[in-house]
């Protein structure tokens, strides 16, 4: 078994209605990832180019498919669907061993 996972970026958001109704001005979608893009890390060291915030929202999520525990709600249950908690632009991930 590999300690390694396998982070792919699913889907960049912008809540337009949380970002009308609360934010100072316009907000773009996330600029520091691109949908698609594939990081691979031990858990232990933020790969490069990953943004701190999302890694701190998602670290859990890492751990749990790095100690090949049951992910509940994923197809395979190997595999685990996280997200980053900006309330105006959410990133969402894919989380997944890999190099098995």
């Amino acid at each position: 078994m590999s300690d390694l996972v396998k982070i792919t970026v699913l889907k960049k958001l912008v809540l337009d209605d949380i970002v009308e109704t609360y934010a100072e001005k316009p907000i773009p979608v996330c600029n520091r990832f691109e949908e698609g893009a594939v990081f691979i890390t031990d858990g232990r060291k933020v790969p490069e180019g990953f943004c701190t915030w999302a890694w701190a929202d998602i670290f859990k999520d890492i751990i749990f498919v790095r100690n090949h525990m049951e992910c509940i709600g994923t197809k395979g249950k190997q595999s685990q669907v996280a997200s980053c908690t900006d309330g105006f632009r959410p990133v969402v991930f894919l989380i997944e061993p890999y190099g098995e």
